[in-house]
Parts: structure tokens; sequence; C-alpha cells
């Protein structure tokens, strides 16, 4: 009895399926690697930011004195203008008007330079993150080229994804599938003629949407043609061979072996 086929596989499915596995452990396998590469600068920028939060802290701690007197005058000058202003005295307001602009300038002035003790710190953090930026700004030229090559797979992609998606790839896979659903009713109906299966086979051209005589259409109707035409050319050598063959033998039929002489038989010769 002749063993079962092997699995039938297509070498562009498995094409596309190894491209697809190739692309996800290159992309995991250098996610990974560039990841352990750069997790020191990472780690850098978190510990910039935990020590400029402690150092500013300690700034702050520094300035309170400051920031209270400030406050505290503040306070006291709003207090005055309305105490003034409550008891009816707008003439010494009128009069002090200008000693409280001064005053409030003074206060300005102060927390000016409360900030300015702060500037410092402050520009030197995000100088810290750009020099980190400087440091990676090494790659830009190849991370440009990578985004160039991601924006141009996807457009490939997505024009293979249309092509799959066409009115001539949906023919073209329509007519295999209704040449194989043939093939399965006439082998459900023992019919093993050649020449009746490459006929039948061939009428579904006729059922195919050509797509305006699109290409891959004619190519794919063109490779059933000659699926076809060898089919059937193995029924004409069939009947050849039947014609060749004495009355009575059909062109499967082996011949028997010859019997072995019996022991007797070669005794007496």
């Amino acid at each position: 009895m002749r063993s079962a086929l092997p699995p039938v596989t297509s070498a562009r499915l498995r094409r596309i399926a190894e491209y697809f596995v190739a692309q996800e452990e290159l992309l995991h396998e250098m996610q990974r690697q560039v990841e352990m590469e750069t997790a020191p600068l990472a780690e850098l920028l978190i510990r910039q930011q935990t020590t400029m939060s402690q150092t500013m802290a300690n700034l702050e701690e520094r300035l309170r004195p400051l920031n209270e007197y400030a406050d505290a005058e503040e306070a006291n000058l709003g207090a005055l203008e309305q105490r003034m202003n409550g008891a009816g005295m707008d003439f010494v307001a009128r009069s002090f008007s200008e000693y409280l602009a001064m005053q409030r300038e003074r206060i300005a002035e102060t927390r000016s330079h409360i900030d300015e003790q702060r500037a410092p710190f402050i520009r030197y953090d995000e100088d810290s993150r750009a020099t980190v930026e400087v440091v990676l700004s090494r790659f830009d030229d190849d991370l440009g080229s990578l985004e160039q090559n991601l924006s141009e797979q996807r457009r490939v992609m997505l024009r293979m994804l249309d092509a799959m998606r066409s009115e001539s790839f949906a023919s073209a896979k329509e007519l295999l599938l209704g040449r194989e659903a043939t093939m399965e009713e006439m082998a459900r109906t023992g019919v093993t003629d050649p020449a009746e299966i490459s006929q039948r086979l061939h009428t579904l051209r006729s059922e195919v949407a050509t797509d305006g005589g699109n290409a891959h259409v004619q190519q794919v109707i063109a490779a059933t043609d000659a699926s076809d035409q060898r089919l059937g050319a193995a029924a004409t050598s069939r009947s050849r061979t039947a014609r060749a063959l004495p009355a009575g033998v059909a062109p499967e039929a082996e011949a028997a072996p010859a019997a072995p002489e019996s022991a007797g038989e070669a005794s007496t010769a």
C-alpha cells in the first residue's frame, strides 16, 4: 500500500511566515541589547533628578529665612495700607504712596534675589539632561535610517495587504478553491479518468473574472491551463498504451511472475 503523501507547503507562504518570525526575533533581540547598553544613561537621568531634588530642597532650607522675611514684609505692608484706608486716612495714604511703592519694590527685589539663587541650579539641571542628549546624538543618523526603513516597510506591507484584498487576488483564490472543490467531488465519486478530470477543471476558468485582463490573473489561468493540458496529455498517453497491449489486457495490469518449476518436473527433465 502506498504511504500517505507528506504535508504540502507553499514556499512563498513559508517565506512570508519566516519573514515575520525573523523580524520579530530581530526586533526583540535588538531591543534587549539596546536597552542593556543605554540602561546606565536612563538610570543616570533618574539619579540626576533625585540629586537635584535634594539639592533644591537644601537650597530652599537656606533661603527659608529670606522667604519668611519677604512674606512678613508683604503682609505688614498690606495690613498698613488696609488700616490707613479703613480709618479715613486717605490723605496720609496719598502722602505715603511713594513710600509704599518703594517698599513693594524692595520686597519684589528681595524675591528676585531669592529666585536668582535658584537659577544656577535650574540651569545646571537642564544642562545635565542636555549633556545626555549630546551623548545619544551620535545615533541620530542611524535612528533616522531606521525610522525611514520602518516607514518604507509599512508602505510595502500596506501595498501587499491592498493587493491581497484586491478583486484580482480574490478571483485567483476563488479559481483555485473552486478547482479543489471540483477535484474533491470527483475524488468522492471515484473519477480517475485524466481526460474527464482535466476537462471539468478547465471549464472553471470561464467563471473567473479576469479583471480587465489583469496580468496576475492571466498568469494564474495560464498555470492552471498548463496543468490541465499535462493531465489531458496523460490520458492520451494511456490511450496509446492501451491500443499497444494485447486484447483483454488493461494498461494497469502487470504481468504475473512465472511460477517456479516443481522439484518433480525438474528431475524428470
